[in-house]
């Protein structure tokens, strides 16, 4: 359970880093999460606390010395499909 909670974490994290990207920004602004672009140092630093959250559980199912590597171990695939899940990866057509 504190394996899942702590994917969660990260991946709400992760999630929230990208919406308020330099990049996204604009589009945050005109979706459903404008609310999100409009306080974008409160999300970061509320990001960063779900990712200690994260490290907190992660440090108390595995120990203090190996939850560095358990995050960045974890983190990693989540991170990965967040990628691919919102960028466009179809094949440019030439012409």
């Amino acid at each position: 359970m504190i394996l899942i909670m702590a994917f969660g974490l990260i991946l709400i994290a992760s999630y929230c880093l990208y919406l308020v990207s330099s990049r996204r920004i604009q589009k945050t602004l005109n979706s459903k999460w404008a609310i999100l672009a409009k306080h974008v140092r409160t999300i970061r630093y509320l990001a960063l606390i779900l990712i200690f959250i994260a490290f907190n559980c992660l440090s108390h199912y595995f120990g203090n010395s190996i939850a560095v590597v358990a995050l960045c171990l974890f983190s990693t695939p989540l991170i990965f499909g967040l990628v691919l899940s919102v960028n466009d990866l179809k094949p440019k057509i030439k012409s």
